[in-house]
């Protein structure tokens, strides 16, 4: 069972109908591979990882995520090949519904959020004035490790679940909906029972919380949380503001997110 796939699926398809403007407002400058990357993704990770990335002169998400990949496959990180981590630059395009097969989907997923929770923890910052990127803290091999570790995927999973159930219990109807959509994307029987099986929980937040490890899953988690609601309801907003809560997440922390997946405040 890889969980990353799902979480993959349920961002190609959309939980939210804002998921498509986040991924590509992520991307910076004109979306996916887009030439101006200035303030983008792209520039903070080639800065925090000291150029490997090809942040600044590669342009927009894919060469984020090339040169992402390209690393995580040297350190065979969280069980990604190195054939899968080196294509998800090329293959970033299925998150906004083009080609790439299932686990280039998942892989493409989990890097985009451990990217942001990385982003967000390094507290980049440009100089005052300018678009330009400065220098952020490194990051270590562990922390490239968690972002496609089969535990944070299943959280990230739980997340946007746990994030669609703010206005309410997910009807059955709803339920059949996602879990259908699902099937055609190509999981398994058994990550669909574990879909299922979770949306017919009730919400428990907490419970969520308590298996979060650390800020910088907590942060993944809430980015994926992020991507799966609109974000236009008292319910959605107190669950966001109880998630960040929870995994220890500031106000300017949580602000910096939203603003570089162009969600509305909380």
């Amino acid at each position: 069972m890889n969980l990353g796939d799902v979480v993959g699926q349920l961002m190609r398809e959309g939980l939210s109908p804002q998921t498509r403007s986040r991924i590509e407002h992520a991307a910076g400058g004109n979306a996916l591979g887009g030439a101006d990357s200035s303030g983008g993704l792209g520039q903070i990770i080639g800065s925090m990882l000291g150029g490997q990335a090809g942040g600044q002169g590669s342009g927009g998400l894919g060469g984020l995520l090339g040169g992402l990949g390209s690393l995580l496959g040297r350190q065979n990180a969280g069980g990604m090949s190195r054939g899968q981590a080196g294509g998800i630059g090329d293959l970033v395009g299925s998150l906004l519904g083009g080609g790439g097969g299932k686990g280039a989907v998942g892989g493409s997923a989990m890097a985009l959020l451990g990217t942001l929770a990385l982003s967000v923890l390094k507290n980049w910052q440009a100089p005052a004035g300018s678009s330009q990127v400065g220098q952020a803290a490194p990051v270590s091999e562990e922390e490239m490790r968690q972002i496609a570790a089969p535990e944070t995927a299943e959280l990230c999973l739980r997340g946007m679940i746990e994030a669609a159930k703010a206005d309410g219990e997910i009807s059955q109807d709803e339920v059949q909906l996602i879990v259908g959509k699902l099937q055609e994307g190509g999981i398994t029987a058994e990550e669909k029972q574990f879909v299922e099986r979770e949306m017919r929980k009730p919400q428990d937040v907490a419970g969520l919380v308590s298996a979060i490890p650390n800020k910088q899953v907590g942060v993944q988690v809430y980015a994926a949380a992020l991507m799966a609601i609109s974000v236009d309801t008292p319910a959605e907003r107190n669950f966001l503001q109880r998630l960040a809560s929870g995994v220890g997440l500031d106000h300017e922390a949580v602000a910096r997110l939203h603003q570089m997946v162009g969600a509305p405040a909380v």
